[in-house]
């Protein structure tokens, strides 16, 4: 039979001790063997003195005490391991150790490796893992030159930092540098690299390794990585000189340059002149149109001016759970892209389940449900009064600072919210399908869910506000109140620490459970286990942003290898804007699926599979399905509304970096040039080509707003002479959607149709040159994609309504 070791301590040796060296516990372990599952040996060796072994604190009850090799190790062997490693035994199978010594004991023998009581992880890689190192690998060694560069559009949870770590190992590189607008998730690659014995010849560095040392690292021969944030490698000193210690990173010859977090910020001018310097003038164009379209919801990214700074890589490797907008506008083809989405990872736990065998690696990850909640007529009301365009969160929460503290500029629509939670708002208490609309602090279902939740605000004055005003609260007093904004709360993981405490404090003290407030920190980079809801009270304009912000509760939580959390929760408070963003979702997930097949409404179905969407609206819910997201997402449309949509600006990309592009295409320009409107699109292309190129030198050299103001006029000018040219052939689009027999979805069929004479004589451009607009990034693949959703949901709800006319 085959030999295990346990591990437990008990409240007779809660003994604390200290070792020469500063070493300290507070309790003795015993470290045995057994050839049964190790609860069943503890409980015969103590259940006398300890029945029902309570007091006892099993800490491993069965590792295989096994080596690579097929032969056994015993319990002695762990013993001696940890002597010689001058841990004392306190007596017998007793030992003053942690237990991370222990298992670090247990890991050397399985896998011959020196002790180690900080590298003792071993899980191998899950499926999905391996196919991203395998596909990804292929990818770099057949483009061996010119800086290939692949991303990784995969979900948090992912396991990103062990998975390039696995990469390096399998591509055989040395250096690898890390860069990332994200400090905070500086201690996932850190902890990665050092406590898994994969990486066991591996060094790091970061901004607190010291210079000399960071050098000596990177010369030992020993593979390295190194960690920076964009923020500190952009940075400069007193005379406007780069850091000395980032020096070092412009003269390694990297073997990749991995961007963490690429949605945030990477692809701003001052970052891609850092990584990628073959896009430098690409890049300050790009940012031009970036801060233009007002891309961005994240307020902690920083955009730094360029710095003249380049770095040397053979790859490069981007890391996202949300790169829609990078994907959409063509930086990546279909070869160059590895997806894992939430939907690939709950079925994958099911289909795992339905097969059996050995442990299901998906288990923990718990299924993600919504609820939305209608705030009320009286809400409604005050966004429609004219002051507001529609309900917005960042209104209805916004607070101002008065004196040292913060208020709510409306705290009685705020003490109503409270009561809504509550479920005390209520007032027809439905009974739908056997039990009232559930209420997260009223519902007993909701007990655990929100326990430990965060609630994600616009900004610091109103977390500030509305910790203020539950700390008054007779019932809400009762919860630990964090709030996780502002410079007191520390920056980046700085921050965990003081809500871990919270949160213990909370639990030690028989406190309700704890509430954290935060409006973007401890959202990235961080896992905190215990939050199981997330309370949206913020509006998101972006699906990327707001994913990002739900699956933070999506953490794994696990207590002596019991899961904790089973299912996650997202409470939301503005049900249109919720479900336009599901929608969008679907739609992006959609463009971005390697099956081009694969519509909106297939992949929304298969989303709500695994992440079920409620409506509760007064005392009653509705379970919702694809029908009713997008009834919900499109509610309201109207014929006006659509034009607006089809006529809007942000369906095209106008700016020097398409511009570029177009011009170096001579076919499709000059079957331009053959169209009446596009006479002089060659002359206006390079006008904004040139004027963007003048506008940045101006920029970068410090120039005034005055030196700045003529070629602004005259990129605007001609930006809106090429979108009026454009907006007449997308009109001419809509004839040939109407005419054609197949029912577009997404732009994509409309770029593949095979009726390409009715596309012709439809536009008066040939579908080939259409589709080249959209590769070279002229047309918005996202927003054109949801235009023409916009437009076959009104045709669809305007059929319907004239059957059941001619029906009536």
């Amino acid at each position: 039979m085959t030999n295990y070791i346990y591990a437990y301590t008990h409240a007779g040796n809660a003994k604390p001790w200290t070792r020469p060296g500063g070493a300290k516990g507070d309790v003795w372990i015993k470290v045995g063997q057994t050839k049964h599952p190790g609860i069943e040996r503890v409980r015969q060796q103590v259940n006398t003195a300890f029945p029902g072994l309570v007091g006892v604190d099993i800490l491993f009850d069965s590792e295989l005490a096994e080596r690579g090799d097929g032969t056994e190790f015993t319990d002695h062997d762990v013993h001696r391991v940890l002597a010689q490693a001058g841990i004392a035994n306190a007596g017998g199978e007793w030992f003053e150790a942690t237990l991370d010594e222990v298992r670090g004991a247990v890991v050397s023998l399985q896998r011959g490796v020196p002790f180690s009581p900080t590298r003792v992880q071993t899980f191998p890689m899950r499926p999905e893992q391996r196919d991203a190192v395998e596909q990804t690998a292929a990818f770099f060694r057949a483009h061996p030159d010119g800086s290939p560069k692949y991303l990784w559009n995969a979900k948090m949870r992912f396991g990103k930092t062990f998975t390039t770590y696995q990469l390096a190992c399998e591509m055989g590189w040395a250096k690898v540098l890390v860069l990332t607008y994200k400090p905070a998730v500086r201690g996932a690659w850190r902890d990665d690299l050092l406590s898994h014995v994969d990486f066991i010849d591996w060094e790091y560095v970061d901004r607190d390794t010291p210079t000399a040392e960071a050098d000596a690292k990177l010369d030992s021969g020993r593979p390295t990585v190194w960690f920076a944030s964009f923020q500190d490698v952009l940075g400069r000193d007193a005379e406007g000189n780069p850091k000395p210690r980032n020096e070092t990173l412009q003269i390694v010859d990297w073997d990749c340059v991995v961007i963490d977090e690429f949605h945030f910020g990477a692809s701003t001018a001052a970052a891609r002149e850092v990584y990628d310097p073959q896009d430098k003038a690409e890049a300050a164009w790009a940012e031009l149109f970036r801060k233009a379209s007002d891309q961005a919801d994240d307020a902690d990214v920083e955009v730094v001016e360029a710095p003249d700074t380049r770095l040397k890589t053979k790859c490069h490797l981007h890391l996202s759970g949300t790169p829609f907008r990078a994907i959409t506008n063509g930086d990546y083809d279909d070869s160059q892209v590895f997806n894992w989405t939430y939907i690939d990872e709950q079925r994958e736990k099911r289909d795992w389940s339905l097969r059996g065998g050995e442990l299901n690696p998906y288990a923990e990850l718990p299924q993600m449900r919504m609820y939305t909640y209608s705030m009320g007529q009286t809400a409604a009301e005050w966004a429609a009064d004219g002051e507001f365009d529609g309900f917005n969160l960042n209104a209805y929460f916004k607070a101002k600072k008065v004196g040292e503290g913060y208020v709510f500029e409306r705290p009685d629509q705020v003490a109503e919210f409270l009561k809504l939670i509550r479920g005390q708002k209520v007032i027809d208490k439905t009974i739908i399908e056997g039990q009232a609309a559930p209420f997260p602090y009223q519902a007993e279902e909701f007990t655990e869910a929100v326990k430990h939740t965060v609630w994600y605000m616009n900004d610091v004055a109103s977390c500030q506000a509305m910790a203020a005003l539950l700390r008054k609260d007779a019932f809400f007093s009762t919860y630990e109140i964090y709030v996780a904004a502002g410079t007191g709360a520390g920056v980046g993981a700085k921050a965990l620490e003081p809500l871990q405490k919270a949160i213990k404090r909370a639990d030690a003290s028989g406190k309700s459970g704890s509430i954290t407030l935060s409006c973007g920190k401890l959202m990235t980079g961080v896992t905190v286990p215990e939050w199981t809801s997330i309370f949206m009270l913020r509006s998101l304009k972006a699906p990327e942003s707001y994913f990002q912000a739900a699956f933070r509760v999506q953490s794994p939580w696990r207590i002596d290898k019991v899961i904790q959390k089973e299912t996650a929760y997202v409470f939301e408070f503005d049900p249109n804007r919720a479900l336009s963003l599901v929608a969008l979702y679907g739609t992006e997930l959609a463009n971005n699926s390697p099956d081009r097949k694969e519509t909106q409404r297939s992949v929304l179905g298969d989303l709500i599979n695994f992440l079920p969407i409620f409506a509760i609206d007064g005392g009653q819910m509705e379970s919702l399905d694809v029908d009713a997201i997008l009834d919900w997402a499109h509610g309201g449309i109207s014929a006006n509304s659509l034009a607006r949509r089809w006529k809007s600006i942000d369906l095209y990309n106008i700016n020097g970096v398409t511009m570029d592009r177009l011009i170096q295409d001579e076919d499709l320009l000059a079957e331009l040039e053959q169209i009446e409107d596009f006479r002089t699109i060659r002359e206006e292309a390079e006008k904004i080509v040139t004027r963007s190129k003048q506008l940045g030198e101006v920029k970068r050299n410090g120039g005034s707003k005055q030196e700045q103001r003529p070629h602004k006029k005259e990129i605007a000018e001609k930006r809106r002479n090429i979108r009026e040219k454009l907006k007449k052939v997308s009109a001419k689009v809509l004839i040939f959607m109407y005419l054609t027999d197949f029912r577009e979805e997404r732009l994509a069929h409309v770029i593949e149709s095979l009726d390409t004479d009715l596309f012709l004589r439809s536009t008066g451009l040939s579908l080939p040159s259409y589709a080249k607009l959209t590769e070279l990034g002229v047309i918005n693949v996202g927003n054109m994609t949801d235009a023409i959703q916009k437009f076959r949901y009104f045709e669809k709800k305007s059929l319907e309504a004239l059957v059941a006319a001619e029906g009536g």
